[in-house]
């Protein structure tokens, strides 16, 4: 047998997500592109790997045996590609992963910042999806990420950037409530959401209720595109106090909820080695910026 790395990442993918078409977005490849890769998985190992429905994708006895060894080998082999990648890579290099919202509200400012405290450190930015950040960072592919982290994981450190909390979000012109509000102001038929499997979502969930006409919600992907909406006065949203760096490009008021549920910032690195100085750095660099974009107790 010859399995290739990345027929072994797709496998996992698939496994994962018990969807072709979620792992091919993962992966950056075309849905043909990946069931090709697994075909040949399939070929080499000489058994099915998946049993395929109209309506899911689900691991074949085979599968779930090759799961857990698959697992370690591209944990392993990832984990050492990263520790290659950081021995040949510049000590004036670092990179640093972050989510579309921060990558193109508060990180311009950051970069600049931290070019003129650090002109000879070259800062790499890769703007993912949070799953993939840590992922990268377990890879070694990333010197560190930033986002709202939320369970701790063998593995990664992390350390907090600043507290955050999840708010109400409407549009400026259109809120005529107090200076804070509560769960029971949320309209469960107006509220804008994000995907079901979103960690951000699934805690939002917890305190909202159904809409009570059992119609669905206006979902969209990003909240860049959650605060537009609500700019547009096409429902409200409850997002994390962070969103507050991107208060500036849309007309959006960000309302504290009671009572308050916590959802703070982190940065991640790879734990058991030291973590470089200059990301220390550049993580105190990001709070400060961070913090003078959100204004006054907003975090």
């Amino acid at each position: 047998m010859n399995f290739s790395y990345r027929q072994l990442r797709a496998f996992l993918a698939v496994a994962s997500h018990g969807s072709f078409t979620k792992a091919a977005e993962q992966m950056h490849v075309t849905q043909a592109g990946l069931s090709a890769m697994i075909r040949e998985l399939e070929e080499q190992a000489d058994c099915r790997l998946f049993e395929r429905t109209t309506r899911a994708v689900r691991l074949t006895d085979a599968g779930q045996r090759l799961l857990p060894v698959a697992d370690r080998a591209v944990h392993e082999l990832g984990r050492t590609l990263g520790e290659l990648g950081t021995l040949s890579a510049p000590a004036d290099r670092i990179k640093v992963g972050v989510t579309p919202l921060i990558a193109c509200s508060v990180m311009p400012e950051v970069l600049r910042r931290f070019g003129k405290r650090a002109p000879h450190t070259r800062v790499d930015v890769a703007d993912l999806d949070r799953g993939l950040i840590q992922q990268r960072v377990e890879h070694g592919e990333l010197d560190a990420g930033f986002g709202a982290f939320f369970s701790r994981v063998s593995g990664i450190r992390r350390s907090e950037v600043f507290p955050s909390r999840l708010v109400l979000a409407v549009a400026r012109d259109g809120w005529k409530g107090k200076a804070s509000a509560r769960w029971r102001d949320v309209d469960p038929q107006r509220l804008i959401s994000l995907p079901p499997d979103n960690a951000i979502q699934k805690m939002v969930e917890r305190y909202v209720s159904p809409p009570q006409d059992g119609g669905p919600r206006r979902v969209v992907t990003h909240l860049e595109t959650v605060l537009a909406m609500v700019e547009a006065g096409l429902g409200h949203a409850v997002v994390p106090s962070f969103a507050a760096v991107a208060g500036s490009r849309w007309r959006v008021r960000l309302v504290p909820i009671s009572p308050a549920v916590p959802l703070d910032y982190y940065c991640i690195t790879r734990a058991g080695r030291p973590e470089p100085v200059q990301v220390a750095r550049f993580r105190e660099e990001f709070r400060t910026v961070a913090l003078e974009y959100m204004g006054p107790g907003k975090a």
